[in-house]
């Protein structure tokens, strides 16, 4: 006798990047039915992404008009209590924070159903949050059969928000194997336009005060002056940035943020790829794709131990204090003078890949699903 498909509501803002759809086109193929919901519109890396309905298998595309888009803690999705009500789902996800006004329309209309709730959160700080974050919390957790965390810190986080049902630790978004692969150097320098020649390392991200450039480029002046050092990215912290790395003269290149498209360039042009990251009282590294981003390109990565770094990158021979740039220089030396091996490619790709991903998030599913039927209830832990 065939089993029917277990039917899973998902709302989630992240996933109008149509990318981000694939995890949820391979939780369908896995044994479930998915109806993702989406907000209409969404800014993402500095334009407006307008979502559009689709299906593809099982697999369902749902757009809902967005109040206050942009806004993680503020927004919610109009009519998403009525379209559950037409899909009759047997478990719904909001791959939203607790603190925000979309989880908890997720969690009262699960409810509502009486079918089970999850959601998915970042956080990876203990903070004291304030009415209407605090309260929202507290209504959300209560209702839940279980929450992922997308790193090892915030399952502390979720225990001192004192949820009782299963969790599990599984980043949001896997890396394409197939888009970050191993391409030769100068093949990726010829083709960005870089003229370097000879060892390069460098940064890839948001220029921010937190993500800790400064260790690298004091960690570049204690290397030798054969190695480059490129900045890839905008951001507030780009004036400051400059002016420290005076002394490097035409040793460090600055460079504009690039499409996604072109980030598997940017890093097969690189030899070392460094994440400096420092843990602020209000932040510290939720994860650090780039990272594994980096090793799925067959590139070596180096970074702080700030959040989960360290568990990204899965040895502490690629790890350095924060803010230390002798340690950092420590670290980079060797890995210049050398190739990576294949073996980080194939390590990453088994806990992070797109299809890991799906596989550890389709599990964990099944788990809440066979709490629920075992008679434990929306709240088991």
């Amino acid at each position: 006798m065939t089993m029917p498909r277990p039917r899973l509501a998902v709302l989630s803002h992240s996933a109008i990047e149509p990318s981000y759809q694939r995890k949820w086109a391979q939780v369908a193929a896995a044994g479930f039915t998915v109806r993702l919901y989406l907000p209409d519109r969404w800014p993402e890396t500095g334009r407006w992404i307008r979502a559009k309905p689709s299906s593809a298998g099982n697999l369902f595309v749902e757009v809902l008009s967005a109040v206050w888009p942009g806004r993680v803690a503020r927004w919610f999705p109009r009519g998403f209590k009525a379209a559950l009500g037409g899909f009759r789902p047997d478990l719904v996800l909001a791959e939203e924070e607790p603190y925000g006004l979309a989880c908890a329309v997720a969690a009262r209309a699960a409810a509502g159903l009486r079918v089970p709730f999850i959601f998915y959160t970042w956080e990876n700080l203990v903070r004291g949050y304030r009415w209407p974050q605090g309260r929202l919390i507290r209504a959300v957790t209560a209702r839940a059969a279980g929450a992922i965390a997308g790193n090892r810190d915030g399952l502390a986080v979720l225990r001192r928000w004192k949820l009782r049902g299963g969790t599990a630790v599984i980043p949001q978004y896997g890396v394409d194997g197939r888009m970050f692969r191993p391409q030769p150097a100068a093949t990726c320098r010829r083709r960005l336009g870089w003229t370097l020649r000879g060892p390069v390392i460098g940064f890839v991200g948001r220029l921010l005060p937190e993500k800790g450039i400064e260790t690298l480029l004091a960690a570049a002046a204690r290397l030798p002056k054969t190695v480059r050092v490129v900045i890839v990215g905008n951001g507030p912290h780009a004036a400051a940035l400059r002016g420290l790395a005076a002394p490097l003269r035409d040793r460090i290149r600055f460079m504009p943020a690039v499409p996604r498209a072109r980030i598997p360039d940017v890093l097969g042009a690189l030899d070392v790829l460094v994440l400096p990251s420092r843990t602020t009282p209000a932040w510290k590294e939720q994860f650090g794709r780039i990272l594994a981003e980096a090793h799925a390109c067959g590139r070596w990565a180096v970074g702080s131990d700030s959040g989960e770094i360290p568990h990204v990158l899965g040895s502490r021979r690629f790890v350095f204090p924060e803010g230390d740039a002798t340690a950092l220089a420590r670290r980079i030396r060797p890995l210049l003078a050398r190739r990576a091996p294949a073996s980080i490619r194939r390590r990453v790709l088994a806990r992070f890949s797109e299809q890991a991903v799906a596989g550890a998030t389709a599990g964990f599913l099944r788990r809440i699903l066979a709490r629920r039927h075992a008679g434990a209830g929306p709240s088991a832990g």
